[in-house]
Order: C-alpha cells, then sequence, then structure tokens
C-alpha cells in the first residue's frame, strides 16, 4: 500500500474520533445527532479495514470521507444575510476532509 492511504486512514481514525466526541456533546445537550454518530462508525469501520488491507477498504474510506467532507461543507454554505461570521475552523476541517478524499481516490494499489 502507497503511503496516501494510510495518511487517509490514520487521519479518519482521528476524524472518527472528533464526530463521535461530537456526537456525544449533541445526545448529551438533548440534540439528535445520529447522523454524526453514523460518520463517526463509518470513518473507523473504513480506516480498519484500509489498514488491515482488507477487501473494499479503500472503496469504503473514499466514501466515507466524501460523506464527512459533504456533512462539513454543509454549513459553510449558509447565507450570511444574518450577520454570522464565517467559521475559519469549520473550513479548515473541510479542507482537511476534502485533501484525505484526494489522497484516497489517488492512492495506488501495489501487488
Amino acid at each position: 500500500m502507497m503511503w496516501m492511504g494510510k495518511v487517509s486512514a490514520w487521519a479518519a481514525l482521528l476524524a472518527g474520533a472528533m464526530f463521535a466526541v461530537n456526537a456525544y456533546f449533541q445526545f448529551a445537550t438533548g440534540v439528535s445527532a445520529w447522523i454524526y454518530a453514523a460518520t463517526a462508525i463509518t470513518l473507523v469501520i473504513a480506516s480498519y479495514r484500509t489498514l488491515r488491507k482488507m477487501s473494499g477498504g479503500l472503496r469504503l474510506l473514499a466514501g466515507a470521507w466524501g460523506f464527512a467532507a459533504g456533512l462539513l461543507v454543509l454549513p459553510l454554505t449558509a447565507s450570511r444575510a444574518s450577520g454570522a461570521a464565517f467559521d475559519t475552523g469549520g473550513l479548515l476541517f473541510a479542507l482537511i476532509a476534502l485533501a484525505c478524499l484526494a489522497l484516497t481516490v489517488l492512492h495506488k494499489e501495489s501487488k
């Protein structure tokens, strides 16, 4: 496996942990956060399958990163007519997710 798949898989473990913590805090405050919990589980499972070189691991990882990137980009598209400040931290996490998606998609498997 090239380095791109490994880097993306390790980053998926970290991102999955962050999505899980986000889901925990939202559930603790009474907000339904099933989408964040599902994203965390998918990222962790995809990372595990990729690092263990199991069948379909990279495909699942690419799908998980795509879904996570979409979930992170969605709040950035909100209208700024209300005068809300731009979320630069959210943009950073979205760019990291998109970069990891690119690493996974551009990864070449060697046999």
